[in-house]
């Protein structure tokens, strides 16, 4: 029966792929309708989004004005300024606001059975990928209320990986293919700038793994395209902020957010502490750190509050390692103040770590490059800074997939133990 299910499914792409994303949308619609006092609830981006169209300026992404900003990419606050310009900044444009998250994410998880068989894992894995995480929120708020660009980076990454992989696997690597690559990461890093380190560590691996003027000059291309890319956005950050920066200027606002006297390891947690909010408070929540934003620039402040984390994690390299270390098992294993989302996100991850193991042998060597390098890379800068739900958002497919490859082996080897015993008869 379950066999019959998943190949009526895989011979039906089309059904399968709307019936995950309306399973998505309506459980999550619900949630919307039935939780409607929160949907008023903003954050930097939609803030940004404002300032776009009341002064059409990039600008304003804290609790009170403070000028313009670079605490975030271009995409989604653009993608919300038309939302807001059409529906308004009431509850009709904070509703269509939420509409759009819930579409990001019933969109991704629709096509988790593409991604699994575009990368070569059982579509039977991506299949129940996709119904599990639309049947269960497992992210609560963030996806209804609170997401913002994280779902369109997932789908971009599995657009750029799927490329890096293609291109791997040519016999003919010329450098207009390695520049198209490049276009396509610089795109990208319009919508999440978080995946500029997975760039170049693939790109590394690539280098040593293939070690040839071919590949050094691929690598080359493919980098100085991906820079030149976002070379706009970099002039107008400069002609804003009058400073240098990699399209965003938040880093030392976040390692001080999340480094410092009586931190928690997590946003959610520090925010309900009265005692952490006494030490520090984000400036999207406290008007006193939006005042200094305001006061000294944001260039200036983020590079104060960078001088500040790293001074305090200098005199307290214990305190760091042991937040460093709760943050990780939040990311891996789900927000452990939660014990719902903390027991799912938890359980599939593990299959994913299991699953990982067999990606080599059973799917490819150079899909287990990749995993490898996303896995390893990617994480390494929100154990650093406190854990929101949505970090681990542009990834998690990749987790999905290698736990839906665990259980088929598994249910593969069930099934051919129990062909395997004998039939008694009388």
């Amino acid at each position: 029966m379950g066999r019959g299910i998943v190949q009526y499914f895989e011979g039906h792409r089309t059904i399968t792929f709307f019936a995950i994303f309306f399973l998505a949308f309506a459980i999550r619609f619900a949630l919307l309708v039935h939780y409607r006092g929160d949907i008023l609830a903003v954050g930097e981006e939609p803030r940004i989004a404002e300032a776009l169209v009341t002064k059409g300026q990039f600008a304003d992404p804290y609790v009170i004005p403070t000028g313009p900003t670079a605490h975030s990419t271009p995409f989604f606050p653009v993608l919300l300024a038309g939302i807001y310009k059409v529906f308004g900044f009431g509850f009709r444009g904070q509703f269509v606001r939420c509409l759009l998250v819930i579409f990001g994410y019933s969109l991704l998880f629709a096509l988790y059975p593409t991604f699994a068989s575009a990368f070569g894992f059982p579509f039977a894995g991506g299949l129940a990928a996709g119904f599990i995480s639309a049947l269960v929120p497992v992210r609560r708020s963030s996806e209804v209320f609170r997401g913002w660009e994280e779902t369109w980076a997932a789908m971009a990454l599995a657009l750029l990986l799927y490329l890096m992989l293609k291109r791997y696997r040519s016999p003919q690597r010329d450098a207009a293919g390695a520049a198209l690559l490049g276009l396509c990461w610089g795109a990208a890093f319009y919508i999440n700038f978080s995946i500029f380190s997975v760039l170049v560590a693939l790109l590394f691996v690539d280098f040593v793994s293939n070690r040839s003027f071919r590949v050094f000059r691929d690598v080359c291309v493919t980098f100085i395209v991906a820079l030149l890319v976002i070379t706009p956005w970099i002039l107008r950050d400069h002609n804003a902020l009058h400073g240098w920066m990699l399209m965003r200027d938040n880093l030392g606002l976040e390692l001080r957010y999340g480094n410092h006297d009586h931190v928690h390891p997590s946003a959610e947690l520090n925010g309900d502490d009265p005692i952490t909010q006494q030490d520090f408070q984000h400036p999207g929540q406290s008007v006193p750190e939006a005042t200094l934003i305001r006061d000294m620039g944001e260039v200036n402040y983020n590079r104060q509050a960078l001088r500040l984390a790293l001074t305090w994690i200098r005199n307290h390299p214990a305190e760091f390692v042991r937040l460093s270390v709760e943050r990780f098992f939040f990311f891996w294993l789900g927000p452990l103040n939660h014990r719902f989302e903390t027991m799912v996100i938890s359980s599939y991850t593990l299959l994913g770590l299991a699953g990982f193991t067999l990606i080599r042998k059973r799917v490819g060597e150079l899909q287990f490059r990749l995993w490898c390098t996303v896995f390893v890379v990617y994480p390494l800068m929100y154990y650093c800074v406190p854990f929101a739900h949505r970090y681990r958002v542009p990834i998690d497919w990749m987790i999905w997939l290698s736990a839906g490859l665990f259980a088929s082996v598994v249910l593969e080897r069930f099934s051919v133990a129990k062909a395997a015993v004998p039939v008694r008869v009388g």
